[in-house]
C-alpha cells in the first residue's frame, strides 16, 4: 500500500520534472507495470506497460513490451523508440 497526498503520482511527478527541464511531455517515454505507474503511462507522450503488467496496464499504453521486467523490457524500449 502506498499512501500519498491527493493529487500526488508518477505523472504529475514526471511532468514537473519535465516542465524543469524544459522537455515536451510528448517527448516522454514512461515504462511501467503496476497501478502507481498508471499516472505516468497515460501522461507520458509514450506510455508502455511491461508484458508481465496486469491487462488493465497494458491496456492503458501505447505499447506493451514483449519482454517483462526481468528481461529487458526497458532494453527493448530503448532500442525501439530511441535507437531505431
Amino acid at each position: 500500500m502506498e499512501v500519498v497526498l491527493r493529487g500526488v503520482n508518477k505523472g504529475s511527478a514526471m511532468k514537473q520534472v519535465l516542465e524543469i527541464m524544459n522537455i515536451p511531455v510528448t517527448d516522454a517515454i514512461a515504462i511501467g507495470d503496476s497501478e502507481n505507474d498508471l499516472s505516468m503511462i497515460r501522461e507520458a507522450g509514450l506510455g508502455v506497460a511491461v508484458a508481465n503488467a496486469p491487462k488493465y496496464i497494458q491496456d492503458e499504453a501505447d505499447y506493451v513490451t514483449e519482454n517483462d521486467y526481468k528481461h529487458s523490457a526497458v532494453a527493448e524500449v530503448i532500442e525501439k523508440f530511441i535507437l531505431s
